[in-house]
């Protein structure tokens, strides 16, 4: 029996493997997980450098399909830049085609899930272009996704007495709404995916259930995630306002994009490999000389790589970061 064509299915890659919205969260989110845990309980692990790449491949996947489905631009850049990250982490050279990463994103996907004939063939197939279908949301599609797998993770670090600060059950809520506008903004641009339409409508079911709501019809339970994204939307540019010119950089977001990670080439030479959204203070920021985490460096340090400490974080009061140490 034929299968439904999707408009990612232009990429013959994913045409081939045919991968569900709801598969490519799950891999994304666990693998965002997976990283988070290590570093946390083992930073010096020799698994870190390959869950990164787990990272980038899966994110970038989840970011390249929700693009092609959506056209957002903002997806097509972070799928894009998660395909340069995992083209470095391969060893590979960024500058031989422009298109590359993208390509060795989708290449490496199909590898990963035992489609190894033909997978490097990324020739468009004939499919219906894909309308293009804006975010419900003023918040950027790559911060959605973000915080999805963000929130999935701390929501289950939370757990431990490791972690006693986090507010499990708001992080929990938050994943349920993100997690649950991005399969209602998957299915509403490509409506013959019923598959995505009735997890869109679960995941409604499932907030719903969370936040002891009655149960409603798959329509009206999808359109609760809307309400809920749209209070938290409005709640959070209520507890932390900033102006468009706000001094920490942010234009009025809130957020600010920040280079995480540097990989280490020795003699102190370190590259910039990852880069997220983080917590606009409303001012230039400096670092705690006491902060219990790096010691004041500003910086941890695991094999091979540099990450921003951003634990303490404090605003800006003329004092000056440590200087870097070296591996």
């Amino acid at each position: 029996m034929p299968t439904t064509l999707q408009p990612e299915h232009i990429i013959r890659a994913y045409r081939r493997e045919r991968p569900s919205i709801t598969r490519l969260l799950l891999e994304a989110r666990w693998a965002h997980y997976q990283l988070a845990y290590t570093l946390e309980h083992t930073p010096d692990s020799s698994f870190v450098p390959t869950l990164r790449r787990h990272r980038f491949l899966h994110l970038g996947a989840l970011c390249d399909v929700l693009a092609l489905r959506t056209q957002d631009p903002d997806l097509y850049e972070a799928a894009r830049d998660y395909g340069e990250l995992l083209r470095a982490a391969d060893g590979l050279d960024l500058h031989d085609h422009p298109r590359n990463g993208l390509d060795h994103l989708r290449t490496q996907h199909g590898l990963a899930h035992g489609h190894t004939n033909g997978a490097a063939a990324l020739t468009q197939t004939s499919t219906t272009p894909a309308q293009k279908s804006p975010l419900p949301s003023h918040r950027a599609a790559p911060w959605l996704v973000h915080q999805m797998c963000d929130t999935y993770t701390w929501a289950a670090l939370g757990r431990s007495p490791q972690f006693p600060h986090i507010d499990v059950t708001d992080d929990r809520r938050r994943h349920l709404i993100t997690r649950g506008i991005l399969l209602d903004w998957a299915s509403s641009a490509a409506p013959a995916d019923t598959a995505t339409a009735a997890a869109a409508a679960q995941a409604g079911h499932t907030l719903r259930t969370f936040d002891g709501r009655p149960t409603l019809n798959d329509h009206d339970a999808r359109a609760y995630l809307l309400d809920a994204l749209h209070d938290l939307d409005d709640h959070d540019e209520d507890e932390d306002p900033h102006p468009q010119d706000c001094a920490g950089g942010c234009a009025g977001d809130g957020e600010i994009l920040t280079v995480l990670t540097w990989e280490h080439h020795g003699d102190g030479i370190y590259t910039p490999v990852h880069q997220e959204p983080i917590a606009c203070l409303g001012t230039t920021t400096g670092h705690a000389a006491d902060c219990a985490t790096c010691d004041g460096h500003g910086y941890t340090y695991t094999r091979g790589y540099r990450d921003l400490c951003l634990d303490g974080r404090t605003p800006d009061d003329d004092r000056e970061l440590s200087p870097p140490r070296g591996d």
